[in-house]
């Protein structure tokens, strides 16, 4: 973030970015600062070179001063707070366009002065476009008490909204006239410029994170859409009245790796025990209503208890060597 300082009676000096004189010194360009950077990029190449040199090419030439002359106030100002690139490269292209037919004398008397009016106000690429209405414009009771001396009825998403702290300084650059407005970028604030960046990047690894769970989640769903189709297709096989099935269990395969790998669904699947007494319903309702299986005690365990507290009391009676 940079701070912003008046402006009132101090002189305009040659823009280091832009190398031309253009009061853009600490001020967003304007509409007028591509036009007259186009012109002179072009002037400055040798006339074979000139030629070849197309507007696809001038525009590109021009989207990455533009867009560091934004970033360089407010670490946040970056897509989708501005526009994309795509729809800035857009925008020069228009602007171009209507400077060279201007140049060329096409169109009438009042079309030309309203482009070049239009000439004189800040290339705008923000995404928001709302309103900004300053403490002292409306008599509110916060005027020069806080910060931020601006208010703006903002109904974009959040994501869109430009920074609280750039509300004052956005209305002067929209408001300037002449290139001259009532504000200016200063020296840089590194302490408020580390902490957007922070906390951009948090934000970028909350939505990364989202999008993964997402992803698993779909995932999953997608899977087990999968599996209940096939055993679907095994019950629709058969009529949907309980038929008397054989007791025999596939074989399975130890290897598995995955859930749907351990029986071979292409030979032939019998009935598994736990749902011989569903119908094909029933079954189907299985996957908003799960079953509901009793906690029987696990044997396993048990034996593997007995063993230890045997071996344990054995232990009192004959020792370790005597039992060999």
């Amino acid at each position: 973030m940079l701070r912003s300082i008046n402006t009132f009676g101090e002189t305009p000096r040659i823009c280091p970015l832009l190398q031309h004189d253009v009061d853009t010194r600490g001020a967003y360009p304007m509409q007028q600062t591509p036009c007259r950077l186009n012109a002179e990029q072009r002037e400055s190449l040798q006339m074979e070179n000139r030629r070849n040199y197309t507007d696809k090419e001038l525009i590109n030439d021009m989207i990455v001063p533009l867009l560091y002359q934004w970033t360089k106030a407010n670490a946040l100002f970056k897509p989708p707070v501005i526009n994309q690139c795509r729809t800035i490269e857009l925008k020069l292209t228009k602007l171009w366009h209507k400077a060279v037919e201007t140049s060329l004398g096409k169109g009438n008397l009042a079309r030309k002065n309203e482009f070049l009016h239009t000439l004189d106000t800040l290339f705008d690429i923000l995404t928001c476009k709302c309103s900004i209405q300053l403490c002292s414009e409306s008599n509110c009771s916060h005027s020069g008490k806080r910060e931020n001396n601006s208010h703006i009825d903002c109904g974009c998403p959040r994501e869109k909204k430009i920074p609280v702290l750039e509300l004052e300084f956005i209305k002067a650059q929209r408001t300037k006239a002449e290139g001259q407005g009532s504000m200016q970028m200063g020296s840089i604030d590194y302490s408020e410029t580390k902490k957007q960046i922070a906390n951009a990047k948090k934000r970028e690894q909350i939505r990364e994170r989202e999008q993964k769970k997402k992803m698993k989640s779909e995932e999953a769903i997608q899977r087990e859409e999968e599996l209940c189709q096939d055993v679907y297709h095994f019950f629709d096989s058969s009529s949907d009245e309980q038929e008397a099935t054989s007791d025999d269990i596939p074989p399975i395969n130890v290897n598995a790796t995955k859930l749907s790998e351990l029986v071979d669904l292409s030979l032939e699947v019998l009935e598994p025990p736990l749902t011989t007494s569903l119908t094909s319903q029933e079954l189907r309702n299985l996957k908003e209503t799960p079953m509901q299986v009793p906690k029987w005690p696990s044997h396993t365990q048990s034996v593997e208890r007995c063993v230890k507290m045997v071996t344990e009391a054995a232990g009192h009676v004959y020792s370790h060597e005597r039992r060999e």
